[in-house]
């Protein structure tokens, strides 16, 4: 995704009379959305029928910013409670509107004068366009380049109402979703039509359309974005662990309930006109090489895992109601082959990515696949870089030979924001705009998070590089899933209508935030058992991640979350009564100046937590890192709050990537990774670190060691290039392997029905094999356990192993149970150099746990 400052955007009209409505330009008629307030004290502009404030979006201060309609409340900048995003002063002698944050002026010039019309924020420079007349006896302004428009807020249209369009066929509920799109997209005129190919969709008045912004976000949880904003009307949306933390609980049943909550939210939220309903998620790109910043947004390393989150994800974001109405939309991203920022002076918007087909279909492709096939996703995202030299939002083979046609996908494609300018201006792949516009559409990208596609689909109609029923192909599939959705029905047709503030962040939500937050902890290293900790001991809470808040959220979570945000600090002061705290130094340690403060505690305690890791200004998206260590001097002082102290010392480490942590595996009695837990994250670590909660989690990734980095370039989409990627063709020695997790207490595996296993099987009668494997808790603790199965094959090409099942079980001390795994002919089966899914003679071992079976295919 890219800064809002690139875009242009509108909110649903179905919002239009709530606060983040778009400012448009309009043609004046007096009407409730043209009447403006002078506060002369506030310096506030508002609307006389709501009292909403002219605002700048994403507080923006850059030329080009959006201008909105918000809600006049403290905005959410750091020590800020006077609202001066919202503070704009007219000067009656120059007739402009000055924002009093940035000396910015509202401008009417960037999108013409026609009505509907965006407004923007420009540098003053007294042009006419900046100028407006108000008239303070109807509250209007007038623009200076045209004073038959005024400054409007946006329609009020509602859809489907009035005589003229109510009896139309599109707004008869009773015909099918597909005749209804179908006849809408036939009333609208060709620059209608156009207006419709961006994530801001504009409204058509004349039918009752309303204005759609399609993009929000809940990658953990509702976030904020163009459609999505807070205001303090309605509760803040539940903070989720980071994805990575979600991929190591390997629980698939509670991400389910997690897509409900959050679908939950968002539709209570659209009610109250403060969300869209589709939304920008989830990040299914594999988490390739350890450098990549965003990799804390995907699930982890193996295509499996993605797979089966994607599936349970999708599900419950996208719940059917009794009346076949969907509750919101997910998009899948980014396709494809999307996993590199910025590094060694090549960004994602340049980066081509060379794939083998080996590689696409084993590695790349796979949790698409399920996104389309199991999932029903109703959106893809295609991304900025190029495959195979073809950009990716242009990329026909891909979009539409495979996804549309092999898969099946009847959904839309919208492009990562700005993605359709790179086709031409980054990647060089057409030369003139009118090439570019088409080869996003016939390469089958619908729609264009950006601006691309409205500005420049009529020079393409012109020059006849696309028709009109190009437009139509894209707009049948956009308008499919508005209807689908229920924007052109009546709100209380939907099982969803009634959903309001009080279903947002709710007890049991912030309790499964925390159950998520519990399960992904992985104990990595729990020396002569020295945890669960002793309470009564006094404990020194050192590290730059001890009191960690916005930290452990990641990225793509709603700013200012959560007032109950839980540091790792408060989290261990509500379980021992004898805690001092010093941070050593904060993430980046530079500075040492703090380390002898920190020592001290570390001198004075019977235990040491130290929490290290990394945040956001070590990993985000558009930065990659280049070394996989402890940024700066960390383990300098990891290793003088050793050296300070021989009693007990917990490592906890929190970061989204691996980092390579050799040191605290050799010299620390125990060792935590604790990933972005979300919004009672120092909660869930005091939990598991007192043993009230017994650790559960599995890396959901390898460690690597640091030199690893230096053995393989970035660049390199191989798998299987020296020393390889992943489990399943890294040869050198983890630090911590994929799928690695300790626990309080111990298991016993051992096969059920054993005798009736096969030891040999014909190719051609191969079915699926069923594994029965019964688990013991033999500890003294109750306990839970990610059980993972895995497959090898004797092929000196296929991966060293390749995960096809799990199962997450919990069980009291002495308890049994029996878990199954089906293995069917696709577990079998291997891609070869063509892309080629075959089966083949030859040895193959299932290794579930500590257990072990081979079966020869002959």
């Amino acid at each position: 995704m890219i800064d809002l400052k690139y875009l242009f955007v509108c909110i649903p009209l179905v919002l239009c009379y709530d606060a983040g409505t778009n400012v448009q330009l309009w043609t004046c008629d007096g009407g409730p959305r043209q009447q403006w307030v002078m506060d002369s004290q506030s310096q506030e502009i508002k609307l006389k029928s709501d009292g909403s404030c002219l605002d700048i979006s994403n507080w923006s201060k850059d030329n080009g910013a959006n201008i909105y309609i918000w809600g006049c409340h403290p905005d959410d900048q750091p020590q800020n409670q006077q609202c001066i995003p919202l503070q704009w002063s007219y000067n009656s002698t120059t007739y402009t509107i000055t924002s009093k944050l940035n000396d910015k002026c509202v401008d009417g010039s960037a999108y013409g004068t026609s009505d509907g019309t965006n407004i923007q924020q420009w540098e003053c420079t007294g042009a006419d366009n900046q100028k407006w007349m108000y008239n303070s006896t109807d509250g209007t302004f007038h623009y200076g380049m045209d004073p038959t428009k005024c400054m409007d807020a946006g329609s009020s249209v509602t859809p489907c109402q009035g005589a003229s369009v109510e009896k139309l066929p599109f707004c008869d509920t009773t015909l099918d979703v597909a005749v209804r799109a179908k006849d809408l997209i036939s009333r609208l005129q060709l620059s209608e039509k156009i207006s419709q190919l961006a994530t801001g969709s504009a409204g058509v008045v004349r039918l009752s359309v309303p204005p759609y912004q399609w993009w929000s976000e809940a990658l953990h949880g509702v976030a904020g974005s163009p459609a999505v904003r807070f205001n303090g009307q309605i509760p803040n949306a539940t903070s989720f662990p980071q994805v990575i933390n979600l991929g190591a609980t390997f629980d698939m049943p509670l991400i389910y309930e997690m897509g409900k909550v959050i679908s939950t939210e968002a539709r209570a939220m659209y009610n109250q006109g403060q969300a869209g309903l589709s939304f920008f998620a989830p990040n299914i790109n594999l988490f390739r090489d350890p450098r990549w910043s965003r990799g804390q947004e995907t699930p982890g390393e193996d295509p499996y895992l993605i797979s089966q989150y994607v599936i349970n994800f999708a599900h419950g974001m996208q719940a059917i109601d009794a009346n076949k109405f969907m509750k919101t939309v997910v998009t899948c991203k980014h396709f494809a082959a999307y996993d590199l920022e910025n590094w060694n002076g090549t960004d994602r918007v340049h980066f081509n990515a060379i794939v083998s087909d080996q590689d696409l279909v084993e590695t790349y492709l796979p949790a698409f696949e399920a996104c389309v096939r199991e999932g029903n996703a109703g959106s893809i995202m295609c991304s900025y870089n190029a495959v195979n030299g073809v950009p990716s939002c242009a990329n026909s083979f891909l979009q539409n030979t495979i996804v549309r046609e092999q898969w099946g996908f009847e959904g839309y494609i919208v492009s990562d924001c700005g993605a359709i300018g790179t086709i031409i201006n980054t990647h060089h792949y057409t030369s003139n705009p009118a090439d570019t516009v088409a080869a996003g559409l016939h390469g089958g990208c619908d729609l264009d998070c950006g601006s691309y596609y409205p500005q420049h689909a009529q020079e393409a109609i012109d020059n006849k590089t696309i028709t009109e029923a190009d437009i139509d192909v894209a707009l049948t599939r956009l308008f499919t899933y508005r209807l689908r959705l229920g924007l052109f029905d009546p709100a209380n047709d939907t099982s969803y209508h009634s959903l309001s503030p009080a279903d947002v962040n709710t007890a049991d939500s912030q309790n499964l935030a925390l159950k998520l937050a519990q399960e992904s902890i992985v104990l990595l290293q729990n020396n002569k058992s020295v945890l669960p900790l002793d309470p009564k001991l006094s404990v020194a809470v050192l590290g730059p991640n001890s009191d960690a808040t916005t930290t452990m959220q990641g990225n793509y979570y709603v700013k200012g979350t959560a007032p109950f945000l839980i540091s790792p600090i408060d989290g261990i002061k509500s379980m021992a009564s004898n805690v001092t705290t010093a941070k050593g130094c904060d993430v980046k340690c530079t500075d040492d100046s703090g380390f002898k403060e920190a020592v001290t505690a570390a001198q004075n305690a019977q235990a040491v937590i130290v929490v290290v890791g990394l945040d956001q200004s070590q990993e985000s998206e558009g930065h990659d890192r280049n070394d996989i260590s402890l940024p700066g001097k960390q383990e300098d002082f990891l290793m003088a709050i050793r050296s300070a102290t021989k009693n007990p010392m917990i490592v906890v480490v929190m970061s989204g990537g691996p980092v390579d942590i050799s040191w605290a595996k050799t010299k620390a009695d125990a060792v935590l990774w604790c990933g972005y837990p979300g919004q009672s994250g120092g909660k869930a670590i005091s939990q598991v670190i007192y043993g009230d909660v017994n650790p559960s989690g599995r890396l959901p990734y390898t460690i690597y060691p640091k030199d690893y980095v230096n053995q393989i370039s970035f660049f390199d989409m191989g798998m299987r290039s020296k020393p390889g990627r992943t489990y399943k063709f890294y040869t050198g020695d983890a630090v911590y392997p994929f799928g690695y997790g300790l626990s309080y207490t111990t298991f016993n595996f051992s096969w059920s029905e054993w005798e009736k296993l096969p030891k040999f099987q014909m190719l051609d009668e191969l079915s699926s094999v069923q594994y029965q494997v019964s688990v013991t808790n033999t500890g003294s603790r109750s306990g839970a356990i990610a059980v993972l199965a895995y497959m090898t094959y004797s092929d000196v090409n296929a991966p060293m192993k390749q995960l096809f099942g799990f199962q997450r079980v919990e069980l009291n001390p002495k308890e049994n149970t029996t878990i199954f795994f089906d293995a069917g002919v696709e577990t079998f089966m291997t891609v070869d150099k063509g892309g080629n899914k075959v089966l083949k003679p030859g040895s193959y071992t299932v290794k579930i746990e500590d257990l072990s079976h081979t079966i020869t295919l002959v």
